[in-house]
């Protein structure tokens, strides 16, 4: 490159340090990881429900199934993240430089989730989202520090955030009061208030993501180990981290806010056992969606190692190598999709152009579908998409310019 080396896109994770001894699973996780978010996405503008999908009783099985599985999508970009900061200590880059990189790097993406993203989610300029690449700078920025010690200091760190951080919950009240816009960068979602106005909208508190990336940096070593190694520990560890969920969920033990109950019918008591909270992310979330991304790797893992399913392998890797590309086209598609959508049938488009529609409890009137018709969208974005994604990674992999780094 012509300037100086910097780390990978935020959900871009390890790329570029991968490239050399490059582990493909890695690629195929990331790429799956990101079709996953786009129907997260979808649904957020296409559907026509108004409740928590996520809620045992008022949603239904399929659709609170649609929500779940992307739970898994924000932890594995983070974890992933912290992941190839191992990977630039790896290949020869000195503490001093790595921290530098971390710093300037997450002060980028900060200023490009508050104008160019945020844009993106709202079609206006009015507050910013901080949303995961925000949270994913500003953990980036605080894990530059740890440079100077141990993978092992970083994992304790990550492992005491994410073990302790629902401890906090018992002082919310005063936390909430005495020290508000402190309280909602760390631990619990909402507005940065300045003189009783909003200034920004912050969706992943910082301190639990910190704790995952930490953990991720911590992971590092175990993807540059041999394939005997990930195949005998990762699905040992995905499990382990699964029946200890289960278990803390039975036994309606420490680390989520959300108990499960036996509830009226079977499904609504399934959707209870599975109802975690990912704003912060709980212990428990956390538990749950790194076993699960553990077995998704060692899955694909075998999968490459194998030579099986090439088509698939090949489809996923083009988003897996240009993410961050991917997440801001998926942004932009799908919310002009909707907005000329809800114009063509005569709904209110301009309920699109503001902050916080997308996450709110109301649509526009008459506005919204089935999941049928989110998934069949979903489809199509994924495709339309395709081409200029690689498109893009073909040009990353031809050329060296240092502004292709950003994206």
């Amino acid at each position: 490159m012509s300037a100086p080396p910097v780390l990978s896109s935020p959900l871009e994770g390890q790329q570029s340090a991968l490239r050399r001894g490059r582990v493909e699973a890695v690629d195929l996780v990331r790429g799956l990881l990101m079709i996953l978010m786009a129907l997260d996405h979808t649904r957020d503008y296409f559907s026509n429900v108004t409740i928590d999908p996520t809620d045992p009783l008022a949603s239904w099985p399929a659709l609170f199934v649609t929500r779940w599985v992307t739970h898994v999508c924000a932890p594995g970009f983070v974890a992933l993240t912290g992941a190839s900061v191992f990977l630039q200590r790896q290949r020869g880059r000195k503490s001093a430089q790595v921290a530098h990189l971390l710093i300037t790097r997450g002060l980028w993406f900060l200023l490009l989730d508050a104008t160019l993203i945020s844009f993106a989610w709202s079609f206006t300029f009015r507050y910013p989202y901080l949303n995961i690449i925000s949270t994913i700078g500003m953990c980036m920025m605080l894990l530059a520090p740890l440079q100077r010690t141990s993978v092992r200091v970083a994992g304790l760190v990550g492992g005491a955030i994410v073990l302790l951080q629902n401890a906090l919950d018992r002082w919310q009240g005063a936390l909430s009061r005495q020290l508000p816009n402190l309280w909602v960068l760390l631990h619990q979602r909402g507005f940065l208030m300045y003189r009783g106005h909003p200034v920004a909208m912050v969706y992943f508190p910082m301190l639990g993501w910190f704790g995952i990336m930490c953990l991720g940096y911590a992971a590092g070593p175990l993807l540059t180990a041999t394939f005997q190694t990930r195949r005998k520990t990762v699905p040992w560890l995905g499990t382990s981290l699964l029946v200890t969920f289960t278990v803390l969920r039975l036994l309606h033990g420490y680390g989520d806010p959300h108990r499960f109950e036996y509830l009226p019918t079977r499904a609504q008591t399934a959707m209870s056992f599975f109802q975690i909270e990912k704003y912060p992310p709980s212990l428990q979330y956390v538990l749950a969606t790194f076993g699960c991304l553990l077995l998704l790797f060692a899955l694909l893992d075998v999968l490459v190692e194998r030579s099986w399913a090439p088509g698939a392998r090949r489809f996923l890797d083009v988003f897996g190598r240009v993410p961050f590309f991917f997440y801001l086209l998926h942004i932009l598609a799908i919310h002009t999709a909707a907005l000329v959508a809800t114009y063509v049938v005569h709904g209110d488009w301009r309920f699109w152009i503001g902050p916080g529609n997308t996450w709110g409890d109301t649509v526009p009137v008459g506005w919204g579908y089935g999941l049928p018709v989110v998934y069949a969208v979903w489809i199509a974005v994924v495709i339309v998409l395709y081409l200029p994604c690689r498109w893009f990674s073909q040009l990353k992999a031809r050329r060296r310019d240092w502004w292709l780094s950003y994206l």
